[in-house]
């Protein structure tokens, strides 16, 4: 996740690597660092002064590292003062004379400290902006902001969401959403009930041209067959028994804005087939009614179904499917996404101790334990209801195992490999790298504390993150 802006800087700079004075290519700018374009392979890891010309000439303490592109880079090592009244007084100035955000383009005032589109930041010239830049890790701010300061969630997080997470899953996730959010296509949004769903599609709508617009939700399963084109097309006075008046339907209510077609993989055959008709060109007829009406509405669909098989089984048409299938975002289920776990939980404990007027501090190491190892198969909604009930009925001042109430299976444990595989070494793998990430966030990365978790030596330890790509090790 990038939180700096990366500007162009093709200028040529000067590099002070153990007393010798070494010219490079510039390519980009950030307030952590500085691209080049030359090899510095003698100085990789190497403390070096970087001098450069922004508007003036200034020498910035930094180290060479290589990125992920295998390109070389220079990480600025100053203190957030400094970076703040050079490197960011510098960034700030270029993006307002830009007019436009860095990271999503859209045209930006000269008071704005925010993209009203993508949400991001751009003016770093105070210290307290710099630091969090270079202090964010994955999970690091979030583990701090919930965990170790929970008080301060309520300045940082004000809204009502569950819309959390820091795993690559959720990342990835993310990504697609400030993606998808800059055009008009369909997107389809997969996932297994409880998966926040909803909250992508708001997401997407929020951060579009069209979120001064109405955003509208349909659950296509809730709505009795008979009445889901009435809620949809709306109908003209007459029109059936109990039709008294005119009613606008949900589509020509969303105009301008947004449809969010929720559950679309239980939606009846013959809807299926006016929905089809609508989204050719956007035009439908009110029922009892022959006025052809147009509506500028982006859909968003959404479905817990495979709708694959459900067009081989012939229970989705698939000219339906393919028009819905342009853009698509799959949500991983919670038993996936480890890393969120806890943050979740420590979320919704702030935020329901505070509904019920007690003051709950957290959750104790076996709790923990429990909330990791649980499958979760209702998800996110799950969690929340666990949380709910364990806040209502504690009278500790910590969440304790017992208090969460999670079932156990048959086999007296929380944790059961998931698997339609029955090959021993692809589930070894699995629950290697499961009880790797497990270890990590109830240790907080504290390699001595994850080996004694774990029953392994330290070197095993590092060999096993190395393995899996499991967190970042300083």
């Amino acid at each position: 996740m990038r939180l700096s802006a990366r500007i162009s800087y093709d200028k040529k700079i000067f590099i002070d690597c153990e007393k010798n004075i070494i010219p490079a290519q510039a390519v980009n700018l950030s307030l952590l660092g500085i691209k080049i374009k030359d090899s510095f392979d003698h100085c990789i890891d190497v403390d070096v002064l970087v001098m450069l010309e922004l508007d003036q000439d200034i020498s910035l303490r930094g180290r060479v590292v290589r990125n992920e592109k295998n390109e070389h880079v220079i990480l600025f090592c100053e203190d957030p003062k400094v970076i703040a009244s050079t490197v960011g007084k510098y960034l700030t100035q270029k993006i307002y004379e830009s007019k436009k955000c860095p990271f999503c383009s859209k045209s930006i005032e000269k008071d704005e400290k925010y993209c009203k589109r993508c949400g991001m930041f751009f003016d770093y010239t105070k210290p307290e902006v710099v630091r969090f830049v270079q202090d964010f890790k994955v999970g690091k701010v979030f583990y701090d902001l919930l965990i170790e300061h929970p008080e301060e969630i309520d300045e940082v997080i004000n809204k009502d969401t569950e819309f959390i997470g820091v795993s690559k899953e959720m990342r990835t996730v993310f990504s697609l959403i400030r993606k998808y959010a800059t055009n008009d296509y369909p997107v389809l949004i997969i996932g297994e009930t409880g998966t926040g769903k909803e909250l992508t599609a708001r997401a997407i709508h929020e951060r579009s041209h069209r979120a001064d617009k109405p955003f509208v939700a349909v659950n296509c399963a809730a709505i009795p067959e008979n009445l889901l084109e009435a809620e949809l097309f709306g109908y003209e006075k007459g029109a059936f028994t109990d039709a008294h008046k005119r009613k606008i339907g949900k589509i020509e209510f969303a105009n301008g804005g947004t449809l969010f077609l929720d559950e679309i993989g239980d939606m009846p055959p013959n809807m299926q087939a006016k929905i089809l008709r609508f989204l050719e060109d956007l035009s439908f007829s009110r029922v009892g009614g022959n006025e052809i009406i147009y509506a500028d509405v982006r859909i968003i669909a959404a479905t817990n179904v495979d709708l694959d098989k459900a067009v081989e089984e012939g229970r989705f048409r698939e000219d339906l499917y393919y028009r819905l299938n342009v853009l698509t975002i799959k949500l991983p289920p919670l038993r996936e996404r480890n890393e969120d776990i806890l943050i979740l939980a420590k979320y919704f404990l702030n935020k329901y101790s505070k509904e019920v007027g007690k003051e709950i501090k957290g959750f104790s190491k076996e709790a923990e334990e429990a909330l990791l190892s649980y499958q979760w198969s209702g998800n996110v909604r799950e969690l929340i209801n666990v949380i709910r009930k364990a806040v209502v009925l504690t009278e500790n001042k910590v969440i304790k195992e017992k208090d969460l109430d999670l079932k156990r299976n048959g086999f007296g444990e929380i944790y059961w490999v998931k698997t339609d595989s029955l090959n021993l070494k692809e589930n070894i793998e699995r629950l290697e790298k499961d009880l790797l990430k497990k270890a990590f966030i109830v240790a907080n990365g504290n390699i001595t504390k994850m080996a004694k978790l774990l029953g392994i030596s330290r070197p095993k330890v590092y060999s096993l993150i190395e393995k899996h790509k499991i967190g970042e090790v300083n």
